[in-house]
């Protein structure tokens, strides 16, 4: 075997026993194994001096050791004759057992751990779905709302971090919403790592902020924006989807490439300036930002052909007639060329055109292929 090849085995090898230390750690095994020497050794030396002299099993320190090691973890084999001896054996027949109950739980957790793990994959063969760059736990919730019972184009996902063993994910079975969530293992400001995530096939890429780098987390951002769109530089580019922590950097990150970027700071400051003027307009947002069957949510979809040419008023009776249940939406803007334009007024949005974008309030997802416009028979 070449030096090189040495090398890497030994890296590996390196990587795996430091990822089973790390969720040995995590897992507390270290503080059971602990407990375990240490009562397995008071009790020992306990034993010893309370039976010395009447029990030969208990006679030396070796022989001590020995039966406490055999009643931890098998039951009692040789009784002591003391009212002291008896009560510290009581004691570690009911210590051994929940320890040992403790110790068998953790190492089946690590196991169990290990196997939803494998999501992990090397060879990823995918397009149009969604790529997730660096990880935190609120990630969960954003997977939960992405792959919503109510979404009908739902997407796999695909979760980019260097530290996969970071990434702890719900069971399949307990929660259906991470059946289709993949882990490519990489640094998501790598360009070879995005070419593996296959981001220029995605539909959309999300850049969370990377919390262990505090203060360096929004520069770390703006890097990975610039990867990916030297990855996507000759392919069609994905939405990038940019978290923000300090607001004065958005501008960076749309040069860097981003197409939106959420600053949640921003965001929450401004939602608490409009609940203090009118009372009650969490809720309102709440509404708007929750993916659930009986809650109503803004789309962005394609003006429809029979509606090209019609100013924004007759577009909008166009949803009128139609009330019944998940089917009733109201047309509330349109954006053109980058240009939003909610409620226009006079004749701001002009006659709609085709490329516009409609901005409709709906329970779901409408169909606009049967769109009758309002002056159909």
């Amino acid at each position: 075997m070449s030096e090189g090849g040495r090398l890497r085995d030994m890296a590996s090898w390196r990587d795996t026993l430091l990822s089973v230390l790390t969720a040995w750690n995590r897992h507390q095994v270290w503080k059971i194994l602990t407990a375990i020497v240490v009562i397995w050794i008071a009790s020992g030396t306990a034993l010893h001096f309370a039976e010395r002299g009447t029990n030969p099993a208990f006679g030396t320190l070796r022989e001590s050791l020995w039966n406490v090691w055999v009643t931890l973890f098998s039951g009692l084999n040789n009784a002591p004759d003391s009212p002291v001896g008896r009560l510290v054996v009581s004691v570690v027949l009911v210590v051994g057992v929940a320890l040992a109950g403790l110790f068998t739980a953790s190492v089946a957790s690590i196991l169990v751990e290990r196997s939803l793990r494998s999501r992990e994959v090397t060879n990823l063969e995918m397009s149009d779905h969604l790529v997730l760059c660096n990880w935190s736990p609120r990630a969960l919730d954003w997977i939960r709302e992405v792959h919503s019972g109510i979404v009908t184009d739902n997407r796999p996902v695909v979760i980019v971090h260097d530290t996969p063993d970071e990434v702890v994910l719900p069971d399949k079975q307990d929660e259906p919403a991470f059946n289709d969530v993949y882990i490519v293992k990489g640094e998501p400001a790598n360009e070879v790592i995005l070419r593996r995530a296959k981001v220029a096939q995605a539909h959309s890429v999300v850049i969370l902020s990377d919390d262990r780098q505090e203060q360096h987390a929004d520069g770390k951002t703006i890097v990975c924006c610039i990867a990916v769109k030297n990855v996507c530089v000759q392919e069609r580019q994905p939405n990038i989807v940019a978290e923000c922590q300090d607001p004065k950097y958005r501008l960076h990150m749309r040069k860097a490439g981003a197409d939106e970027v959420i600053s949640a700071a921003d965001f929450g400051l401004r939602l608490m300036a409009r609940a203090s003027l009118f009372h009650g307009m969490t809720r309102v947002y709440q509404e708007l930002l929750s993916i659930r069957r009986d809650a109503n949510e803004m789309y962005m979809v394609p003006v429809p052909a029979q509606l090209v040419g019609m100013d924004f008023v007759a577009a909008a009776s166009a949803f009128l007639p139609d009330r019944t249940m998940m089917k009733a939406c109201l047309l509330i803007g349109l954006y053109r060329r980058d240009k939003m334009m909610l409620n226009p007024v006079g004749t701001e949005a002009g006659p709609l055109c085709e490329g516009d974008e409609l901005i409709l309030l709906s329970q779901t997802l409408p169909d606009l292929s049967q769109l009758k416009p309002p002056d159909s028979p």
